[in-house]
């Protein structure tokens, strides 16, 4: 397993960071009016994890020593990102059972743990998570009831036969229409060597697959970025994986 980009890689199939974007040379914000933890940047950290710093996607590339047992405490996205899952979304709705379904909201989060020993190795336990609302209007519902829709959604999500499959369950509420809540459940697990150079962090899978990460430690914290460079030059915060240690 590598680190890459896009959570929305992450909920529609594969493995992804999630971080909170800007640019401009100002501290990046999250955007697009959606739920980024812990950044204070217009999202809602949700309670879920009172220890989260109010960092995410606030730090820019900034190397330090990653040495040290590392547990992940958050996750958040960039408005870019946002608006490429959203037109994902609209893709697979449209080529779905429900092409007026739509994308309400959405919330990442990230679990597990990362170990750096000063030996130049590392391990990997990390679990994406969160939550997608979808809408579905009724004409898709065909007068079926909300509670028969997650029965059916859940019993696809069962048979692996669900088109998200790290969709772990589902649950719909309403009476004409539906908003149902699709949490997000995607365990991976990794190990190999590491290196660090500046501000890249670059693992090497036991696999074979080399990933380059931009990463920044301060007061004890790891965020590990996705960046761009935006039109004028600057360096845009992509993504932010954000480690602390216990």
């Amino acid at each position: 397993m590598t680190l890459r980009g896009a959570i929305m890689l992450s909920w529609a199939g594969g493995l992804a960071l999630a971080g909170c974007g800007g640019g401009g040379g100002a501290a990046a914000t999250c955007g697009a009016g959606l739920h980024c933890d812990g950044d204070g940047g217009g999202g809602d950290s949700g309670g879920d994890d009172a220890s989260a710093p109010a960092t995410c996607g606030n730090v820019q590339p900034c190397g330090g020593d990653v040495v040290g047992d590392w547990t992940f405490v958050d996750a958040c996205e960039s408005a870019a990102n946002v608006a490429a899952f959203r037109a994902t979304f609209a893709t697979m709705a449209a080529e779905s059972w429900c092409p007026g379904q739509t994308l309400v909201d959405r919330k990442p989060s990230a679990s597990g743990s990362l170990l750096f020993d000063a030996a130049g190795t590392y391990s990997l336990a990390l679990t994406f998570g969160g939550y997608l609302d979808i809408n579905l209007p009724a004409v898709c519902l065909a007068g079926v009831s909300c509670e028969d829709t997650t029965a059916g959604l859940q019993a696809q999500i069962d048979a692996g036969a669900y088109p998200m499959p790290n969709v772990s369950s589902i649950s719909c509420s309403g009476t004409s229409s539906c908003l149902c809540r699709a949490t997000i459940d995607s365990p991976r697990s990794d190990s190999g060597t590491y290196s660090v150079s500046g501000n890249v962090l670059t693992l090497t899978a036991t696999s074979g697959i080399v990933t380059d990460k931009s990463h920044c430690v301060r007061a004890g914290t790891l965020h590990i970025l996705d960046t761009s460079m935006g039109s004028a030059g600057q360096t845009t915060i992509d993504s932010d994986l954000v480690a602390m240690k216990p």
